[in-house]
């Protein structure tokens, strides 16, 4: 998820039809020009007797069956939420572009196995003015596919564009090594058939993995870009100056243009109950507007800085630091029980510092311990999208301190 998705996801209904009319214009002129590619090298490939440019022609079939998947992922992911998909069907065009993928992968290994028998068993092979006319035109129709695709799926955020841009580059590259064999063999008779064959097959299974591996921890659950984070926080920080501090975002993408988040926020515990809730309300409904995106704000009432409140504060960051300058403190908050004075807040600890949590509490309690003996802590300590490990406020009467 990055910070032009969140962008994409401000459509409107009729900006979402479009989106579908020309996603689905541009599978049509994917299957179209694929099946023609197909058909030429086909033929080009059975008359020189070219196991490359064969194998090339069977990759544009399965080009041709890849569009017609985006096709029908554009129609199927444009519909609207319903009781069975509450959050509508956008990650379809994630399951498209797995199967797209897959199918990359069984051409690849296909291609790869006859390719090896080729360099094993080399063929005589007899080249054409038909051989040249068709992998040149080939390598001209997929660089434009290529340029093409990339073009609407940045424009459209579209995970299965972005695959089959990634498939029409592979298949242009491909697709010359193909043309430097033939030519290796006319001019010097060396037969780089088989070779060019398998470099073909790299191409399709590098791209294929790299586009499986992606939707794979798109549909798992990824986690948002820092870009898009940081735009996320600043827009609320400066939504309004009584907002002080923002954290606990959380990001869920359920498909392009479809996307929800929630995250807390830090405001004066002396601002009114309705009037925290106007101001949240206020935001969320901003980015909604503005952006698509369905966003749930926490408040948490901040103690404006007292004396004692940025004292602690100070220990507090000093002893987070001497643990790593990465670790962050937040939602602080000061209360009183009937027998204890306590002190509560989280600890946020990036994924690759390897600590026990309960060497960070001790961290934190020596610091504090020795200017404030009197106050009892309770720390939830927080790794990436999770608490690892918390402490519970005790039960009863609570007073602000």
């Amino acid at each position: 998820m990055d910070l032009q998705e969140l962008k994409i996801a401000a459509q409107d209904g009729v900006e979402a039809r479009e989106r579908k009319s020309q996603g689905v214009r541009a599978a049509i002129l994917g299957i179209s020009l694929n099946i023609f590619l197909a058909i030429s090298k086909l033929l080009a490939g059975y008359l020189s007797g070219s196991v490359a440019i064969s194998a090339d022609g069977w990759n544009n079939v399965s080009d041709a069956f890849s569009s017609v998947v985006t096709l029908f992922s554009f129609v199927y992911s444009s519909k609207p939420a319903d009781k069975e998909h509450p959050f509508g069907h956008a990650r379809a065009e994630y399951i498209a572009s797995s199967i797209i993928a897959l199918g990359m992968l069984i051409v690849g290994l296909s291609l790869a196995r006859q390719s090896i028998e080729r360099i094993i068993t080399p063929v005589d092979l007899s080249f054409d003015l038909i051989s040249y006319l068709s992998l040149g035109f080939s390598i001209a129709v997929k660089g434009f596919l290529f340029f093409f695709y990339q073009a609407r799926a940045n424009r459209l955020s579209s995970p299965a564009m972005r695959a089959s841009a990634k498939d029409s580059l592979a298949d242009t590259l491909a697709t010359l090594a193909v043309l430097f064999s033939t030519i290796a063999f006319t001019l010097w008779g060396v037969n780089l058939d088989g070779l060019a064959g398998l470099i073909v097959s790299v191409f399709i299974l590098w791209s294929a993995i790299d586009i499986m591996r992606n939707m794979i921890n798109r549909l798992i659950g990824s986690p948002p870009s820092n870009e898009l984070e940081n735009h996320i926080i600043d827009e609320i920080m400066e939504s309004d100056p009584r907002i002080i501090g923002v954290h606990d975002l959380l990001v869920h993408d359920y498909g392009p243009g479809n996307m929800h988040a929630s995250a807390h926020v830090e405001i004066d515990s002396k601002i009114s109950f309705i009037a925290a809730h106007l101001l949240l309300d206020r935001i969320e409904r901003r980015f909604y507007d503005e952006y698509g995106l369905e966003l749930v704000l926490h408040a948490d009432p901040t103690s404006l800085k007292d004396p004692l409140s940025k004292e602690l504060e100070e220990l507090l960051y000093q002893a987070a630091h001497s643990i790593d300058e990465k670790v962050d403190v937040h939602d602080l908050q000061q209360f009183e029980t009937e027998n204890e004075s306590i002190l509560a807040f989280d600890v946020s600890l990036p994924d690759e510092i390897e600590i026990d949590d309960d060497e960070v509490r001790q961290t934190f309690r020596d610091s504090i311990a020795h200017a404030h003996p009197e106050l009892q802590l309770i720390i939830a300590v927080e790794r990436a999208y999770q608490t690892s490990s918390t402490e519970q406020i005790p039960e009863g009467d609570i007073k602000e301190k």
